[in-house]
């Protein structure tokens, strides 16, 4: 008798009969298969629930049960192994493959691993359904196991903690401490000289140069036409500029804001604010 190889099983256990799609995870599956082998695929459906597929010197087969079984209701058994040609040495790479690749979408419970020799067929699988094990809760997830035992190692690797002394010991004499500054920070002093130097290295920027005389007549301009499209504004900068000296930024400032809003108030929705406020007056 030929010596076919090992056929690996996984048998992933889900808490709901709708925990997965199992039409759509074959649908994938046989994409795949199509792609890597083309013409050689062999798709066989026992039922709804159970699929072969068979490509050279390898078959797959995927079953979705449903158990009554405490802590999960369904299984989705997954089998790996040999076709009726002899293959051997990736099945069981082949069918982790698979899980893991299911797993990252789903979320079972548990997984069950086995082998069995040689070809299997539906049978088997069903004698696995049949002695599958109630689980007493759901199984916790790798990420809290692993966070417990990292709490358990480091709480074992500390240092025993040393013994108090009674009441009755005399406290040891400790050495006066003497503090590193004793001089409050208070703020240095103010140096008339490097303020000078100070004032001629940094000058005041809001400040600025003295306009020139074109620069000048432009402010007068900006604040002359601030007057015709908003008059008292107009007038303040106008009566600003000439008591304390022309300011470009200011007035280019507010000739910019005085256009935002005449834009706003004549767009639709500023017609429409406009229209409620005198509705409500």
């Amino acid at each position: 008798m030929t010596d076919l190889g090992l056929s690996t099983i996984a048998q992933l256990l889900f808490p709901t009969e709708q925990s997965i799609d199992f039409a759509r995870t074959v649908a994938e599956l046989e994409g795949v298969l199509s792609r890597l082998q083309s013409q050689d695929v062999q798709i066989a459906w026992d039922c709804d629930d159970f699929v072969c597929f068979d490509i050279p010197g390898t078959r797959i087969q995927l079953a979705w049960s449903e158990v009554d079984r405490r802590g999960y209701k369904a299984c989705l058994s997954v089998s790996v192994g040999p076709g009726q040609r002899a293959s051997k040495g990736f099945h069981e790479d082949m069918c982790s493959r698979l899980v893991d690749r299911i797993q990252t979408r789903f979320d079972p419970v548990a997984v069950l691993w086995c082998q069995a020799d040689g070809v299997i067929g539906a049978e088997v699988i069903d004698e696995l359904l049949d002695a599958l094990p109630h689980l007493g809760v759901l199984l916790p997830d790798i990420d809290s196991l692993v966070a417990t035992l990292s709490q358990q190692d480091s709480f074992l690797s500390r240092p025993a903690e040393p013994v108090i002394a009674s009441a009755k010991a005399k406290p040891r004499c400790l050495t006066p401490v003497t503090p590193a500054n004793d001089q409050p920070d208070l703020p240095r002093p103010r140096d008339v000289e490097l303020q000078n130097v100070r004032h001629a290295l940094y000058p005041d920027l809001e400040q600025g140069p003295p306009y020139t005389t074109q620069m000048r007549l432009a402010v007068h301009c900006l604040n002359a036409t601030l007057i015709l499209v908003w008059t008292p504004m107009g007038a303040i900068l106008m009566t600003y500029s000439i008591l304390r000296g022309e300011n470009m930024r200011l007035s280019s400032r507010v000739m910019a804001v005085t256009g935002t809003l005449l834009a706003l108030a004549h767009s639709p929705l500023g017609m429409t604010v406009a229209a409620m406020a005198k509705s409500m007056g």
